[in-house]
């Protein structure tokens, strides 16, 4: 151990003195030594040592020895510019400034620039190599500076000057002379410049490092040439070998090639090669693969690839549309072969694809009755206009033809008949049936107005179909009696009854009934009575409300006739259809059966209504007149019962006042002059002016004389006003008299001055009552509806009267008016509680609904639709309002399986404005809750129903486009929301605006989904 320490010890020593001595020998060698021992060790690579050497030789050399000591800092720059010193740039700056004509400052530049290109810096590569002069240097250095400059000129993309450079140097024998031809090859490929290119890469066939991406532009450059058939030839072996990154594209050009060759069979293996390897497609590739599939007749496939091309307005989305609506009919889908169809006839780009995908999109739409804008009227149209020379041009007249005779759209249909001026048969065939449906939406759509115009420019054209003629008489006569011509509508109903085919018709029973009403409204009761006697006998076999009702106005004819016992036995027939209105025909048989003197009769007949029909509004009439039958047959105690009953349970009712008359003459007749005087003054009270509170205070009269307290009684009537002093009470009537004979002729204003002078001389006055009413019409009538409701609301706050019901219609109304809803609920609800006329009733449950519908108080808005919806003879349309109204509280109340059923119901008549949107939000409920097929078929089935409210048929193919996008289907989405924009005409109610949104939305969408990758540069890493 200690023998290895000593030796060790020696070497480190003789180290440390070689070292020394190297130092001595350095410090004292003289400079040109030092300067030609660097260049020794410079050649040798030894570049520490060397830039040691240089730079001490640098601060040997005289400063008058410029060349010596300019060679040296030269050299030292070289060497750091080799070890990659930081200085390096520094250094040789410094020797350019310094030396300038020293003969190595060109080199310098090389170097410079070679540091640059070294270090990528492209911009100062391309700045130092030219400043250099290329003429003093070697053919090697020449052609590297060459190579250099041409690569940075072409990292900065400026190819011309890069495209020079490399071809000084491509054809010449150097180090660079094959990057050189890839380089000035790869150049001209790019500037298409074919053949120069070819004939560059065909020369690097055998090169080493060039050879493995030789092929590729080969095989690519003889494509872009069109020489499919030598690409078919060369480039099948390439792909054998190719890497995973160049397959794809190998295999595209490959089955593009057969594909241009037309050998579509033999491009299906390269095109399915492409599909495994592509990272992704490029609309031109889904364009390739969809029409090799098509060409093939692998139709689905073909339609999975076209489908993906139309994101852009040109000829390839063109094609491509026309293609898919082929693969369509092959696949026997006539519904997305027209959407296709529809696409490709948008576009110019090929006038003759135009041509048969826009006559094939007519017929299909004709065909398959898919016409929910009316588009097979229009694309014949726009077909007979834009092709006039057409071998087709018969057929599409023809078509166009029967387009109009069998459209749905009967709105824009008319429009269209309209403005052809001149009408042959085949026209005016068409023009009566599109008449006589737009008539019907009309009169569904409650404009009888309207309706009965488009009937009568149907019944212009008789001869063509005597069915449509026949109902356009019918009705337009239900259009003239629901505008209160009864006459036109009896004369128009007899016209239909007389019409050819008139009796197989639907319509022909209720023509009858229809004539009954006529004349009934006419007071023509003999008539009445004849057609609604027809109208029973032939349906006879069908005992519905209609018939129920049909007996009742039978009785009331006879009743009106007084032919009492003829009355009795319609209403029992119409009791004995037990369908409408059985109360009422009890009620009628009941006081019919008395005016023929059967009291008893009658007593049993109303006890009978009572019984079975509890909750009947005529129950109060019945109670009282079996009091006054009771009475008659002087059974007072069973008249007093009534009475009480109505006093206790009618406190609303016109009969209640009487009743209250009639209970203070039982108890006076008793002897019972308290309660006798109790009924008494209420009646006078509560009812000032009426006729009951005079009789009331002459009652009142007879019993303080009776008691001997005839003063007590002149104190009582001091109270009352005008009421209790005769003169008074006289001059009271004889003014009001006066100024409602003023009311009567119409003078509003001089009627309100007259009562407002009569208010102020009679405060207490007999017709305060009336007073207050005929004021708060007037004004009402005028206008002034706030002035009016203090003199209404007076009314309203007085015990029910014979003006109460008109009033709170009118105080609703002008609540309604000024959007004061809480206030017209309020007295809507009062109007329910007190109505005795039903149509009173109805409007107080209709006002209801309204009012809480604008209050936006859903709850409400169901209770108030119900009971709507529970009312006796419901017109159609208020029921649907109701629905209506009740389907979106519903949704607003989360209840949309509730709101669901609403809006079944309301869809089943989509030709109404609430029908259409029903229809709509049922498939919007389905795609909420991602019932997406569910919705779709919604929306085909609402569109084969017919509807005039466009508005709600094009949201519901926004909608439908939504459930295709859904599902990813972004052809169906595009193809649906281009048809709104074809086919929907009003530009002002946001539809369109919506729909291009959502397909603007959906192609950028679309494009996100498909791009490509983009094509790159073939290169190499060089070892240069």
């Amino acid at each position: 151990m200690h023998k290895f320490f000593i030796l060790a010890l020696s070497f480190v020593m003789l180290q440390t003195s070689t070292i020394l001595y190297s130092q001595e020998t350095l410090n004292y060698t003289h400079p040109d030594k030092l300067y030609r021992k660097g260049l020794e060790l410079f050649e040798k690579g030894n570049f520490v040592s060397a830039q040691q050497h240089f730079k001490l030789a640098v601060t040997k050399f005289d400063p008058k020895e410029v060349h010596q000591r300019g060679e040296s800092e030269f050299y030292n720059a070289l060497c750091a510019i080799e070890l990659f010193n930081e200085d390096a740039e520094y250094l040789i700056r410094n020797f350019i400034n310094n030396y300038p004509d020293n003969q190595k400052v060109n080199l310098a530049f090389f170097e410079l620039g070679k540091l640059r290109y070294r270090e990528k810096k492209y911009k100062d590569a391309i700045y130092w190599l030219t400043q250099a002069d290329r003429g003093a240097f070697s053919k090697e250095q020449r052609a590297e500076l060459l190579f250099k400059l041409g690569y940075s000129y072409f990292m900065v993309n400026e190819i011309e000057p890069a495209g020079r450079a490399f071809f000084e140097i491509k054809d010449t024998k150097n180090r660079y002379s094959s990057p050189a031809t890839y380089y000035d090859s790869h150049i001209s490929y790019t500037q298409q410049n074919y053949a120069t290119a070819l004939k560059g890469f065909e020369k690097l066939s055998n090169d080493e490092t060039f050879a493995p991406l030789v092929p590729y532009y080969i095989s690519q450059i003889f494509f872009l040439q069109k020489q499919y058939e030598k690409v078919v030839e060369y480039a099948p072996p390439i792909l054998e070998n190719a890497t995973p990154k160049r397959a794809p594209e190998i295999a595209r050009i490959i089955g593009e090639s057969f594909y241009r060759l037309k050998e579509y069979e033999k491009a299906i293996p390269y095109i399915e090669k492409f599909l495994e390897t592509a990272p992704s497609l490029t609309r031109e590739d889904n364009y390739l693969v969809g029409f090799v599939y098509y060409r093939n007749s692998k139709f689905d496939e073909a339609v999975k690839y076209l489908e993906r091309v139309p994101t852009e307005e040109d000829v390839l989305s063109q094609n491509a549309n026309y293609h898919l609506a082929d693969c369509y009919i092959k696949l026997n889908d006539k519904a997305k072969a027209r959407q296709a169809f529809a696409m490709a006839s948008n576009y110019d780009f090929d006038m003759s694809i135009k041509e048969d995908a826009l006559f094939n999109f007519a017929k299909i739409t004709y065909e398959t009755l898919y016409n929910p804008f009316n588009e097979a009227i229009d694309a014949f149209r726009k077909y007979i206009e834009l092709f006039p020379e057409s071998p087709r041009i018969d057929e599409a007249h023809n078509y166009l033809v029967l387009a109009y005779s069998n459209t749905k759209n009967y709105q824009d249909a008319l429009e269209a008949l309209d403005k052809i001026k001149v009408k042959d048969a085949s026209i005016k065939s068409a023009y009566q049936r599109v008449a006589f449906f737009r008539g019907l939406e009309y009169f569904q759509n409650l404009n009888f107005p309207k309706a009965k115009e488009l009937f009568t420019l149907s019944l212009n054209y008789p001869e063509f179909n005597q069915t449509l003629n026949a109902q356009s008489l019918y009705w337009r006569g239900e259009s003239y009696f629901r505008l209160n011509d009864f006459a036109s509508a009896s004369t128009d109903y007899n016209l239909f009854l007389l019409s050819p085919g008139a009796f197989s018709l639907p319509e022909y029973q209720m023509a009858h009934y229809n004539l009954g009403y006529s004349n009934f409204k006419l007071k023509n009761y003999d008539e009445s009575i004849v057609w609604f006697r027809k109208y029973t006998t032939i349906a006879a076999n069908n005992p519905d409300q209609i018939m129920g009702d049909a007996f009742n106005r039978i009785g009331d004819s006879y009743f009106i006739q007084r032919r009492y016992w003829v009355a009795l036995d319609y209403y029992e027939k119409a009791i004995n259809t037990n369908t409408i209105d059985v109360d009422y025909a009890y009620f009628q048989r009941g006081f019919a059966v008395g005016l023929v003197e059967r009291p008893q009769k009658k007593i049993e007949t109303l006890l009978e209504m009572v019984n079975r029909f509890p909750e009947s509004s005529y129950i109060d009439d019945a109670l009282f007149e079996l009091a006054e039958t009771h009475l008659a047959l002087n059974e007072t105690v069973e008249a007093e019962k009534y009475y009480s009953q109505i006093e206790k349970d009618f406190p609303g009712s016109s009969y209640y006042v009487k009743a209250l008359v009639q209970l203070g003459i039982a108890s006076y007749n008793k002897n019972d002059n308290e309660n006798a005087m109790r009924f008494y003054k209420r009646v006078v009270e509560e009812f000032p002016g009426s006729p009951e509170a005079k009789n009331s205070l002459v009652g009142l009269r007879n019993i303080y004389v009776d008691m001997g307290e005839v003063d007590k009684y002149f104190d009582y009537a001091s109270t009352l006003g005008s009421l209790g002093n005769v003169s008074m009470a006289e001059k009271d009537s004889l003014s009001y008299i006066a100024t409602e004979k003023v009311y009567m002729s119409g003078d509003g204003q001089k009627t309100v001055q007259n009562f407002n002078k009569y208010l102020e001389e009679f405060p207490k006055g007999n017709f305060v009552l009336n007073a207050n009413y005929y004021i708060g019409d007037c004004l009402y009538r005028q206008g002034e509806v706030e002035e009016a409701l203090p003199y209404f609301n007076y009314v309203v706050q007085r015990q029910k009267n014979q003006f109460t019901e008109q009033t709170l219609l009118a105080v609703s109304d002008i609540y309604m008016q000024t959007e004061r809803h809480a206030e017209a609920f309020e007295v809507y609800d009062m109007l329910e509680t007190l109505a005795d006329i039903k149509t009173n009733l109805l409007e107080a449950r209709i006002g209801k609904l309204r009012s809480a519908s604008k209050l936006n108080k859903p709850q409400d808005v169901v209770e108030a639709a119900a009971k709507v919806l529970i009312t006796e003879k419901l017109p159609p349309e208020i029921e649907r309002e109701a629905r209506y109204e009740r389907a979106h509280a519903l949704v607003s109340l989360n209840r949309t399986d509730d709101a669901f059923d609403e809006f079944a119901f309301l869809s089943e008549n989509v030709k109404s404005p609430q029908g259409a949107e029903a229809k709509y939000m049922m498939a919007k409920i389905y795609f909420d809750k991602g019932e997406l097929e569910k919705s779709e078929t919604e929306v085909f089935n609402f569109a084969q129903q017919n509807t005039p409210h466009q508005y709600w048929l094009a949201n519901s193919f926004i909608l439908l486009s939504d459930v295709y996008a859904q599902k990813d289907d972004f052809f169906q989405a595009k193809a649906t929301l281009q048809s709104v924009l074809d086919g929907y005409t009003n530009t002002e109610d946001g539809i369109i605006d919506l729909a291009s949104t959502k397909l603007s939305e959906l192609i950028k969408a679309e494009r996100e989904k498909q791009k490509g990758t983009e094509a790159d540069t073939i290169r190499v890493k060089w070892s240069f």
